[in-house]
This record gives structure tokens, sequence and C-alpha cells, in this order.
């Protein structure tokens, strides 16, 4: 267990009891990761909760955006222990304050930094919460996507709260002992479908799959990483952000991380001297997390070279012992056919101010209109 006397409080935090929890806000990210590194060995946490990720993402990729890093810590009064981290920022959306994860859609998930005082029923994470709320500056709205029930087994605090709806899903599966036993356990339609797809890369000579962390070699395939995205999303007729230079800056120190280099791995799928598809993936704690997938369309739609990566992948985890693999969050058919489960994502919506309740009537309304114009003209499967 950590003791209290291991984080250390500056001088600019504020600090406000309320009953069985105290809660501590600081803007200083070094004596916040410190705490979290700390926490990490005993901890539960996802990778995008992680200090190699949160590092990045505070140093890079939040200063960007001209926000404020709202770094709170939480702790049982009683027991003098930490309860739980939440690495919040306030930022402006549309003329409202939001205070929200440290996201900016590259957190797939949304999870406290837990400790041994961690909440775990929900009067107990409602108590924690005014603790947080006590120090929080004004806001319109506080809203947190993507908040996972469990991790492991310990239960997620703010999925406890009242103020939840159901959301988004995530997609795990917890691989075999071999890479037979993955493959007996995929329908026959998929084993064909992947045989079929090996074929198709027979006629370019086959194919090479390679895991790389090495800094160096991976900068200029996150160069390709970006441009393979770009090219499908804008083919789609969407708007594509991670390729601006903040972006590839952040990713490119994510995997840039000394203090633990395996982290964030790339995984490239060649065929005939081209690259046709990569993924970059978090490894933590048994776990691989991929975020980012991109590949060839066109002439290589044959090849599937999407799903022949993501079973590449898993062939390379199950022979190394990793335990689970999560295609992060989204509903897509195409994470059930690899054999992963969906799990429910809850979002935590609270106005703090009249603005912030008109703010998020407004932002329902237009969701709600959204989702049924898609039901109604979504076709029947």
């Amino acid at each position: 267990m950590l003791p209290i006397e291991a984080c250390e409080r500056s001088a600019e935090w504020a600090a406000e009891a309320t009953g069985r929890y105290i809660a501590d806000c600081t803007h200083d990210i070094g004596s916040f990761l410190a705490r979290a590194a700390a926490l990490e060995p005993e901890g539960v946490l996802t990778p995008f909760q992680s200090p190699r990720w949160l590092d990045a993402w505070l140093n890079v990729l939040g200063p960007a955006a001209d926000l404020e890093p709202l770094l709170i810590t939480v702790r049982d009064n009683r027991r003098g222990e930490i309860a739980m981290l939440l690495p919040l920022v306030l930022r402006r959306f549309y003329g409202v304050s939001l205070i929200e994860f440290a996201d900016l859609s590259v957190s797939d998930y949304a999870f406290p930094l837990l400790g041994p005082a961690a909440p775990s029923t929900p009067e107990a994470a409602a108590e924690a919460f005014e603790a947080v709320a006590a120090v929080l500056p004004p806001a319109d709205v506080l809203r947190v996507r993507n908040l996972p029930l469990a991790v492991g087994r310990r239960l997620n605090p703010l999925a406890l709260l009242p103020d939840t709806s159901r959301g988004s899903v995530r997609n795990v599966m917890t691989l075999p002992a071999s890479w037979d036993d993955y493959l007996a356990a995929r329908p026959r339609k998929f084993r064909k479908a992947l045989r079929q797809h090996h074929r198709a890369f027979d006629v370019h000579g086959g194919f090479t799959v390679r895991m790389i962390t090495d800094q160096a070699e991976a900068d200029h395939l996150l160069d390709s990483l970006d441009s393979l995205q770009r090219a499908r999303i804008a083919a789609r007729g969407k708007r594509y952000v991670l390729d601006r230079p903040v972006y590839s800056d952040f990713y490119r120190a994510v995997l840039a991380q000394r203090s633990d280099p395996g982290f964030a791995m790339l995984s490239v799928l060649e065929s005939g001297g081209t690259v046709v598809a990569i993924a970059y993936s978090l490894l933590h704690q048994q776990t691989c997390t991929t975020v980012r997938l991109a590949h060839l369309g066109e002439q290589w739609s044959r090849c599937s070279p999407g799903i022949v990566l993501a079973t590449e992948l898993i062939r390379w985890l199950i022979d190394n012992g990793v335990r689970r693999f999560d295609l992060g969050a989204g509903g897509y058919d195409y994470k059930k056919r690899l054999g992963c489960e969906a799990e429910p994502l809850l979002t935590l919506e609270r106005p703090m101010s009249v603005k912030g309740r008109m703010a998020l009537s407004a932002w329902n309304t237009f969701a709600g209109r959204r989702s049924l114009i898609q039901s109604l003209t979504a076709r029947p499967s």
C-alpha cells in the first residue's frame, strides 16, 4: 500500500475535506506523474491513465489544446491512503467550459488510477466524488465518456455514480493458450475467409509481419500510418485530425518513452516491398490495446489486410504470453469477427451551471436525433 507520506503536497494544491474523503487539485504535472508512477505497481488502471501515456498527453498534446490540467488526488481521510487519481482537464468547447478526462479523442477509456482505498460501492463513490467536486474550479459541464464498468476485478468508481448513461462499447477477448485454440474457437466461415485472404496475398508474393518498438524505425512508419488513415477516412467523407503535427508528436512521444520501451509497439504488414497495413498498440499489464489500425484499399481489398494483420498480431501475442487483446472503443463488426466481446462503456454527464444544463440538453437532443435518423436509414441485416 502507498503511504500518504510518499505523496507530499505542493504549496499550490487546494484541499477540502468532505467526510470520509479528501481531494487535492494541482497543476503540477511532474508531481502528479510521480504519484501515478508510485501507485502503478499496485494500482489498477488502463494504458490511457498510465504514467507513460499521461506524460506524453499532458506535456505534448494538452498544451497545444490550450486547456488547464486539473490533476486530482482523492484520499481516504480515515485510512490515510490514496483512493484514486483523476487526470482531468478544463477546456472551452463552443463557449462552454467543460471538465473532462485527458482525452481529446486519443484515449479510448476513462478509468481512475485506483489506489488501495478506492471506493467500491455507489455510496462511497458518491462521497468520494463530492470531495472531487469541492476542489474543481467553476465550469459549465462535467462530462466523462467511455467509462468501463471495471478493469479486472476492480470496479470503476465513476461508473457507480447516478448520472451515468450507456455510451459506446469496448471490444476485448481473453487469449487462449495457443494459436490453434484461437482458430478452433472461430467460426468455420471466419477460418475459410482467412485462408482466402492468405491465398490472395500469395498473388503478390506473400506477406511478412514485423513488430517494432525501435524509435528510429518507427518514425517513418508513423508517417505511413498517418497517410493510410487519412486516405481511408477521406474516402468516407470524414474529417481527419491525427496527422496534425501535435498529434504526430504525441504518438511519437509515447513510442519514445525510455522508461518502458516496450509500452508502445507498431505492427507492420508488408507485401512485395509495399507497406500494406500498420497497427499502433499499447502493451500494459498483460493486455495489448490496439489504438490505431489502417491499411491500403483498392487492389488489396481481396486480401483484407486489416484482418490479416490483426490475426497475426493475435498470433504474436499468444506466443509471447499476453493474456488479453483489446481493440478499443467502437462497435465495428470486424472486431466481433476477430473474437472480441462487446462490454458496455458509460458516459457521466453533470451540469454545473445554467449554461451547462442548456448545453447538455442541446447536445443530447442532437445526439438523439442523429441516432434516430441512423436507425431509420439503416439497412436491414
